[in-house]
């Protein structure tokens, strides 16, 4: 079968089709054959070699979506030309986390897609039925491929960590990419006044056209001033923080008393020194937000297949492309999501 496989970590370069061997769906997996695969910053941290878990050589993408070609032993409930969308990472479904709802948090088996599991930036994979969605009819492979980690991650932060209510402020950084978008719409969607934050005057329009009330271009990322003036001062009640270390320091400085800052991105991995008085004086809440649970990745293709949400897939490309979609990813070059197209 045809894979982009990544041999050394590094430059987008470094990602190369080849033809290596079609995996085999062992006990508890499924064969999928890949539909599309979302491309994000996630993966970008991957190839350089970031996240501790991932050896080369890799296929990487956490975003798939397909159709199963074969059942491996032992797996009920599956049938070949099921619609499958995968989740980021594995959970055991048994542990005490688990058995709570908040998968994401599960140590038993925490595998991740494109990690420790060859993922989807190739033609099949041999996916664990634990890390799987169903897909609903109609539905298009690239929003079904997106939809864990895009609008899956906005349901997440938004309602279950943000707990965001109507008529609340929230502030969303990195807002012209695949989940800023999704995190715009759910937030608009739920009731909220939103403010977004882009370095990009190009991307204005497409955040308006997600719901934004106001947005702020700033291309360098000191914008706390003027979301103090867009609330009269009083700061907004969330901040969906998807950006990381850049932003951390100016998005504190937006919050109002009582705020919730939610942590789901950081871009460049970098570290944030912090103030615990700001902390206290304004009881402020700092929540971190790791993965979408099965649950969480059935309420987004639900969203998306009855229309209240829409999915922000801006180019899909072939295959063989996958290091331009990386370059055009860390040029900030993309609103939205890109997808590969193995087929």
């Amino acid at each position: 079968m045809n894979a982009v496989v990544l041999r050394a970590f590094g430059a987008p370069e470094n990602l190369r089709l080849e033809s290596v061997p079609e995996p085999r769906p062992e006990p508890g997996e499924v064969l999928l054959r890949v539909r599309a695969c979302g491309v994000c910053h996630h993966d970008l941290i991957n190839r350089r070699g970031n996240l501790p878990r991932t050896h080369v050589p890799a296929i990487l993408g956490h975003e798939a979506a397909g159709d199963v070609v074969e059942v491996g032993p032992g797996v009920s409930g599956w049938s070949v030309g099921d619609r499958a969308a995968t989740l980021q990472r594995l959970s055991c479904g048994r542990c005490a986390q688990c058995r709570a709802g908040r998968n994401s948090l599960c140590r038993t088996d925490a595998r991740f897609f494109g990690e420790e599991i060859p993922g989807g930036y190739a033609t099949y994979l041999a996916a664990p039925v634990a890390g799987l969605g169903r897909v609903p009819p109609g539905l298009s492979w690239e929003a079904a491929a997106t939809a864990c980690c895009t609008t899956g991650t906005a349901v997440h932060v938004v309602r279950t960590r943000g707990q965001v209510c109507p008529e609340e402020t929230v502030l969303v950084t990195g807002a012209s990419g695949g989940v800023g978008l999704q995190a715009v719409q759910l937030a608009r969607l739920d009731g909220a006044r939103v403010i977004a934050v882009t370095s990009s005057p190009l991307k204005v329009d497409a955040v308006h056209a997600a719901g934004a009330h106001e947005v702020v271009v700033s291309p360098g990322l000191d914008f706390s001033a003027e979301v103090r003036r867009l609330t009269g001062g009083a700061g907004v009640d969330v901040a969906i923080e998807i950006v990381g270390s850049r932003t951390f320091s100016q998005t504190l400085r937006c919050m109002g008393a009582g705020g919730r800052v939610v942590v789901v991105g950081n871009v460049d991995t970098g570290s944030v020194s912090l103030n615990p008085g700001l902390l206290i004086v304004k009881e402020l809440e700092i929540l971190g937000a790791y993965a979408t649970t099965s649950a969480e990745l059935d309420e987004a293709l639900g969203l998306l297949r009855c229309g209240e949400m829409r999915p922000y897939v801006s180019e899909g490309l072939p295959l063989a492309q996958a290091a331009r979609a990386h370059g055009l990813l860390e040029r900030k070059q993309v609103s939205g999501r890109l997808v590969l197209l193995p087929n």
